[in-house]
Formats: structure tokens, sequence, C-alpha cells
């Protein structure tokens, strides 16, 4: 009787440990199963963040070279003291007093963050970089952004009161609508008249301050998005090299 039930207990225990163990190993399939799910949504949300970077770098490469531009003609504004009748369509384009309100493309990564349930689960290291890019660089781009257009808004209104006195014309037009305008008009003011107003203004002192100030605030916005461009580069190279080291 010991002996058969000592044989018992031991069938008994050894039972026992067969369960657990078939119970634990389920249980680390079933977490492996739910880790690998979760790195490839992961992986998909990190894919969704490349295309957003990718709409970055052709925005913020557009608007770069668009304010290189206007650096250009402010120099060759300030590199003169006398200007032509045939200067003034050249001469509109440095009055110009708009500022650059372009923004980083945030949609894959509010997303993450407005989803309580939803985490990058395997790329911790780059989802640093990510959380840099959308957070640290992205405050600095929209603080800076504030900086143009207040400094357009309220410390340009003499160019308002420039238009009292000129007449748009139909090139002005043309520039300021990204040749949406078809239409021309007639001006009321000669052209002749209108050109010497425009060259009296870019040559008083009022005129060079303001391409002076404007050259400034267009090296300041250059640098931003000069930045923003490269780190969006950037990190989608970190990105993928990161995904194709994960999917090899």
């Amino acid at each position: 009787m010991e002996n058969k039930t000592g044989k018992y207990f031991k069938y008994a225990i050894g039972e026992i440990l067969l369960v657990v163990i078939g119970i634990l190993i389920a249980l680390g399939l079933n977490n492996w199963n739910e880790d690998r799910k979760s790195i490839r949504t992961s992986t998909i949300l990190l894919k969704e963040i490349v295309e957003d970077l990718k709409s970055d770098t052709v925005a913020f490469n557009a608007a770069y070279n668009s304010v290189l531009e206007q650096i250009q003609n402010e120099e060759w504004a300030l590199a003169r003291q006398d200007y032509e009748i045939n200067h003034v369509e050249q001469l509109w384009d440095c009055f110009s007093g708009w500022y650059y309100d372009y923004y980083i493309n945030e949609r894959t990564f509010q997303k993450i963050q407005n989803d309580a349930n939803t985490r990058i689960i395997g790329y911790d290291s780059i989802f640093e970089k990510i959380t840099s890019y959308y957070k640290v660089h992205n405050d600095r781009l929209k603080a800076h952004v504030k900086w143009d257009i207040k400094e357009v808004s309220e410390g340009q209104q003499y160019m308002k009161e420039l238009e009292t006195g000129i007449e748009i014309d139909n090139y002005r037009i043309q520039t300021l609508s990204n040749g949406k305008a078809i239409k021309s008009f007639t001006s009321i003011q000669d052209s002749l008249q209108k050109g010497k107003l425009m060259i009296d203004f870019a040559k008083s002192i009022l005129g060079r301050n303001h391409f002076k100030n404007n050259y400034i605030r267009h090296s300041r916005v250059l640098d931003i998005f000069d930045q923003t461009r490269f780190e969006a580069a950037n990190l989608i190279k970190e990105i993928n090299k990161e995904i194709n080291n994960f999917e090899r």
C-alpha cells in the first residue's frame, strides 16, 4: 500500500507539472503572438509616419525654394542705390510682405497620441527620435511661424499705406494669386507715374529698411525650414533602417 501510494503521489505530481508546463507554454505562445501582432501594428504606423515625413520634405523643400527666391530679390534690391523703370516688376517682388505658415504633418503621430490602446512596440529607440521631431522641433517651428506672422501683420502696416498711392498692376495680381487670376485689368494710374512712386519708395529710408527687415526675417525662416526638411529626411532614413532590420 505504501509503494502504491508513493507511486500514485509521484504520478499525480507529474500530471500537475505537465499541466502547469502546458499552461505556461500556452501563455508564452499567446504572449508571443500578441507581441508579434503589436509589432506588426507598430510597423504599419511607422510606415504611415514615413509617408507623413515625405509630405513634409516635399512641402518644406518648396517653401525653402520660395523663401530663397525672396532673399535673392532682397539682395538684388539692396545691392542698388538707384533703379530703372524696367525694374518695377522685380521691385513688386521685393515689396512682398507675406508670411510663411508651413506646419509639420502630424496626422499619424496625433493618432498614436490620441488612441490610448495604440503604442509603438519594438521600436523604442527610434520612437524617441520621432517624438522629439513632433514635439521639440515642431514646437520650435510653430513658435517661429507665430513670430513671422506677427512681424508681417503688425510690423508692416505701412505696406497697406503704400497701396493707397500705388495701384496694383496685373503682374502683382498674378503673383499674389499664384497664377489663378486669369483676367487682366486696365489701370487708371499712368504706368510711368506708378513706376516713379515705387522707385521713390524703394530708395527711401523706409523702403530700404523694409528690404533689410524682410531679408533678416526671411533668413531666419530659411534656416528653420532647412532644419525641418533635413530632420524629416534624416528621420525617414532611420525609420526605414529600423523597419528593414526587423523584417529581416
